[in-house]
């Protein structure tokens, strides 16, 4: 081993036999290897290990993980990260929804986030695929929404979208002389038959429809898998881990072949050569034609009575074959280096074309009071491509605190806010994203709230949270009931990067159909929880890692107010001191804590929030934050 990096995960639902979903991607022209966590915070690092940058999109997009674990491994296209991921953020993110983002390789700030899709349904692991359609550099993505989407990879505008399935599309695409090649294993849209493989004219534009398909061959499930193809023939594998070979133009099938009966892992060609590992443990190196398949090689990994499953696709590097099981990792073939530095970045030659976009740079932000952030005006054309920067746009500011001068320096105001900076050029504007948050201590008692809504800077509060006036209280922040899936809120209301802080706040809950809710407060990403039908105090590192947590029981009444308290000290030996009371809001607070953790792996930073589960009313008041005393 060279060298070995460890991160916390936190604030997930994920479990640990999940905790590992998403590939890495390495960068050919740095050598930089980009991960997305479980706990959706994307994390660049260097060739010798060293953390260069990170984004925690939990804290800063509100990015949901659930049970499952399906998580999207990022690309590298250009100088972008591409990655997707389920979001409810602040203003023109308030809804639930996946969402398509770009960041900058090097610093890790936002270029652009897209929001193509209407719905959700489940979460997914489609891994993008980027080509040219006749001269844009676009990707093409599935969707959780049932839909293949195609992006202009500079800019994020939606190029076209079809509609394949009511499911979330797991698999990738392929794409060769303005065709995508997609698949799917779920219901289709026309049909109550299964699964799905078809070719789909990529230089259409909007809304496709059925015109837009060259062929479609259905009854194949691919699920899981995602296809490969040569010259001739796509290939790829359904649930069963039956091998099939199709056509590339007319979709027909030419032949199968069963390699077990469990397939997650994608099968990799090279060398004329399809390399596919089986859940089942097996793994194959096959000759395909376009008659049949030679098997050149079969191996079982492990034993007949205790296999090594094969969920993940093989590596094919340097001449070698590189393949994990659950259990271990095997480097197949002599390895030959390949000559010479890492790749190059190709200059792409800047666009005479007239402009049709202008694009914020960086679309995001994140300042105290006071802060500066210098912003450029970015022009492309109507494919996408880069043209100039803009040296005199029209700047302003809106709904946002603060002023921006003749150069794109935007200034922060003294009071916390959200909003936009524009830039216009012409008849054309972009804009960029702008949060201000003050320092502690913090205070809200939402007594002043103009409106239902929460303060325009909190992070996973639209739609979840309101302001509302509760009888002989005043005003108070309300969790309302909700019997969907998405009845959990996590809200933030701080910078990911605050360390050495408590959070307190009065907390109340009500029991309706004899259910009663959860509530909590977040502290550099530990939980400290109330169980409403559980009665019980839960501290959580982790919540999804049972043996991590601390809990004691602890009986709280229906409709009476409570003040919760959690404090993280950091100690000289590397661990965390987590302390969590809870007590009477019309008592004296005890001097004894109610619950503590020493974390020998602590979280180290984090923002502030709140937690909670509405399965019945809950309520939150006098939320109050401030350095540790």
């Amino acid at each position: 081993m060279v060298w070995e990096k460890r991160f916390s995960l936190y604030l997930s639902d994920v479990p640990q036999h999940r905790a590992s979903w998403a590939s890495p991607a390495v960068d050919p022209e740095t050598g930089n290897i980009y991960m997305f966590t479980v706990a959706a915070q994307l994390v660049c690092v260097s060739p010798d290990g060293k953390v260069l940058w990170d984004r925690p999109l939990t804290e800063e997009y509100g990015a949901v993980t659930t049970h499952g674990g399906r998580t999207t491994s990022p690309i590298i296209e250009g100088d972008k990260v591409i990655l997707n991921t389920l979001i409810l953020a602040w203003g023109d993110l308030n809804r639930p929804g996946n969402r398509y983002f770009a960041f900058d390789k090097k610093t890790g700030q936002t270029i652009w986030v897209s929001s193509p899709q209407s719905r959700h349904y489940d979460t997914n692991y489609s891994t993008p695929v980027v080509g040219t359609i006749d001269g844009t550099r676009a990707l093409i993505v599935g969707g959780t929404d049932g839909v293949y989407h195609a992006l202009k990879v500079n800019t994020g505008e939606k190029i076209w979208s079809i509609e394949v399935s009511k499911r979330a599309i797991l698999n990738s695409a392929l794409f060769k002389d303005n065709v995508a090649y997609i698949t799917h294993g779920e219901e289709n849209i026309d049909t109550t038959e299964m699964g799905m493989i078809a070719a789909v004219d990529a230089a259409r534009t909007g809304v496709l429809a059925a015109d837009a398909f060259k062929w479609r061959t259905r009854g194949f499930l691919p699920t899981f898998a995602s296809p490969v193809m040569d010259t001739e023939r796509l290939y790829t594998m359904d649930n069963g881990a039956i091998v099939g070979a199709f056509d590339l133009k007319t979709g027909a099938k030419l032949w199968e072949k069963t390699l077990g009966t469990l397939q997650k892992g994608s099968p990799v060609l090279a060398d004329g050569k399809l390399y596919i590992g089986t859940e089942n443990g097996k793994f194959y190196i096959l000759r395909p034609t376009a008659t049949g398949v030679e098997t050149l090689d079969e191996d079982l990994l492990g034993s007949p009575q205790s296999p090594e499953p094969i969920v993940a696709s093989p590596i094919v590097a340097d001449g070698r074959v590189y393949v994990t099981s659950m259990d271990a990792m095997y480097a197949i073939g002599k390895r030959v280096p390949r000559k010479g530095g890492p790749a190059a970045a190709l200059a792409v030659p800047a666009s005479t074309a007239a402009p049709a976009v202008v694009q914020v740079f960086p679309y995001e932000a994140l300042l105290a009071p006071g802060q500066t952030v210098p912003l450029k005006a970015r022009l492309f054309d109507a494919k996408g491509n880069f043209i100039r920067e803009d040296t005199a746009p029209q700047w302003s500011v809106d709904q946002v605190n603060g002023t921006v001068d003749a150069k794109g320096v935007y200034t922060s105001g003294r009071e916390a806010s959200a909003g936009f900076v524009k830039a216009t050029v012409g008849t054309l504007s972009g804009t960029a994203r702008v949060r201000v948050i003050e320092a502690l201590p913090l205070t809200f008692d939402f007594e002043n709230a103009a409106s239902e809504a929460p303060p325009a800077w909190w992070v996973g509060a639209p739609t979840k949270v309101v302001q509302r006036t509760v009888e002989n209280v005043g005003k108070v922040l309300m969790r309302p009931r909700d019997e969907t899936v998405g009845r959990r809120a996590k809200v933030f209301f701080g910078p990911p990067t605050m360390a050495g802080f408590t959070i307190e706040a009065d907390v109340r809950g009500r029991e309706q159909r004899r259910q009663r809710g959860d509530v909590g407060l977040i502290n550099e990403r530990y939980g400290l929880v109330l169980f409403g039908n559980g009665q019980k105090l839960e501290l959580h590192p982790w919540q999804a890692a049972d043996e991590m947590t601390a809990r004691v029981d602890f009986k709280w009444d229906a409709d009476k107010w409570y003040r919760m308290k959690l404090r993280v000290d950091h100690q000289k030996d590397g661990t965390a001191r987590v302390r969590g009371k809870v007590w009477p809001a019309d008592g004296a607070e005890p001097d004894a804590w109610t619950i503590e953790k020493i974390d020998s792996i602590p979280h180290v930073m984090g923002s502030p929030g709140i937690y909670a589960d509405g399965i019945s009313d809950v309520y939150f008041d006098n939320v109050k934050v401030y350095r540790n005393q």
